[in-house]
């Protein structure tokens, strides 16, 4: 269910304390240890965030690539959350999201093509809960990936490097998304 190099990514870890559930011990929080649905953005953001000009929502390892690739162009304006738990959908988090960043360009994006990778079951409901918020349509969700394909990959190695480097650039980017 989970690709193996995330076994070894510097980022993809938790600390030992993570796991422990003793009161009392440091690392304890009054919930207790917990499988976290959504994942807030990591840099350090207040509870409003009105400068942030894009929200990147996705799922599995292609938030490490966009992690990165933010990094390296120091992109402080774009947001990504990783939604952990895609059914049941987390309506409540992504609404808590969606109200923290209230002027960004809401974006899923995956690595998968357009037919096969969550997108089509994540638009719907996503767009529910922008709409209950008064914050668009279906419209208003941009999507960047792979496009609609009947193979899962391209079955070569240097294109698939080129394909990854190009979603990660177009979800960077500061010119909103246009598609044609």
């Amino acid at each position: 269910m989970a690709p193996k190099n995330l076994l070894r990514h510097k980022d993809c870890k938790s600390n030992l304390s993570e796991f422990d559930d003793v009161q009392g011990h440091p690392g304890f929080d009054k919930q207790g240890t917990r499988f976290k649905r959504l994942i807030k953005d990591q840099n350090d953001h207040s509870d409003l965030e009105e400068g942030i000009r894009r929200l990147v929502l996705c799922s599995g390892k292609v938030y490490y690539e966009l992690d990165e690739g933010r990094k390296k162009k120091e992109a402080k304006d774009v947001a990504i959350c990783r939604v952990e738990q895609l059914c049941p959908f987390p309506y409540d988090l992504i609404q808590r999201e969606l109200k923290r960043y209230p002027n960004a360009e809401i974006v899923w994006c995956q690595e998968e093509p357009m037919n096969m990778g969550a997108f089509n079951y994540i638009a719907p409901r996503l767009c529910t809960a922008m709409k209950s918020l008064q914050r668009g349509s279906m419209d208003d969700i941009k999507y960047i990936g792979r496009p609609p394909s009947a193979a899962t990959a391209t079955g070569f190695y240097t294109v698939h490097l080129k394909e990854q480097a190009e979603l990660v650039q177009k979800v960077i980017q500061p010119e909103p998304i246009k598609f044609p």
